[in-house]
């Protein structure tokens, strides 16, 4: 078949070089913060001043999209989707857990006993990114899916000792739909914040209901 002259495969092939030129090689991936909100076992919150460190240094990737065997289309698939969830971990933690103790001081690096008790702290809280796994599959016209997950570890420790020691897990799968490559960046973007959320979720009920971190801090709860 042509259209004035020209065959319908040149301009399939033209059509496809036109969007391969304006996904360029790289597509960034947006992560906002995503503390959870949910309600909590306990509405009173920790009565305590607390450090919180988060080591966030796992979230980072450089994602490749993986065409489907089947009918995915191999359009984007030399598009390189750097995810950087760094920051929007250390936000989310500290929006969750602001919620839940009375005072948060976020702090650089976790505080020994000496430095905690020096500081007028009453708790020390670590949480650490142990995984992350995110992927990016493309199905027929350019639809995308995105699976994310990660889990993280988290310890907290008062005058007493350890008191909790636990993991926490979030996971996610995203589809977006469009005619750029920028919609697997969307896709990405969405699994990831959503498994945030999920961890966050679990993060606010590990440290709201641990009856020993209550007890630890002169609080059996209401």
């Amino acid at each position: 078949m042509t259209t004035l002259g020209v065959s319908r495969r040149a301009v399939l092939v033209t059509g496809a070089g036109l969007l391969l030129a304006l996904a360029a090689c790289s597509q960034a991936v947006l992560v906002r913060p995503a503390p959870s909100y949910e309600a909590f076992a306990f509405e009173a919150s920790l009565p305590a001043a607390a450090a919180v460190f988060v080591d966030a240094d796992q979230l980072y990737r450089q994602v490749r999209m993986t065409p489907d065997p089947v009918d995915g289309d191999s359009l984007c698939d030399e598009v390189t989707y750097p995810v950087d969830a760094r920051e929007a971990l250390e936000v989310s933690v500290i929006g969750t857990l602001e919620r839940l103790v009375r005072d948060i001081v976020p702090t650089a690096a976790p505080l020994d006993r000496e430095a905690m008790e020096a500081r007028g702290l009453d708790a020390v809280l670590v949480v650490r990114a142990d995984t992350f796994n995110v992927g990016l599959t493309s199905g027929a016209f350019l639809s995308f899916e995105a699976g994310a997950e990660l889990t993280l570890s988290v310890s907290a420790f008062t005058g007493d000792g350890l008191q909790l020691r636990d993991v926490v897990f979030g996971n996610a799968v995203q589809t977006e739909s469009g005619i750029t490559c920028g919609n697997g960046s969307e896709a990405l973007g969405a699994a990831v914040e959503i498994a945030i959320e999920n961890a966050m979720t679990e993060l606010g009920e590990l440290i709201a209901n641990s009856p020993e971190l209550r007890a630890s801090l002169g609080d059996a709860g209401p």
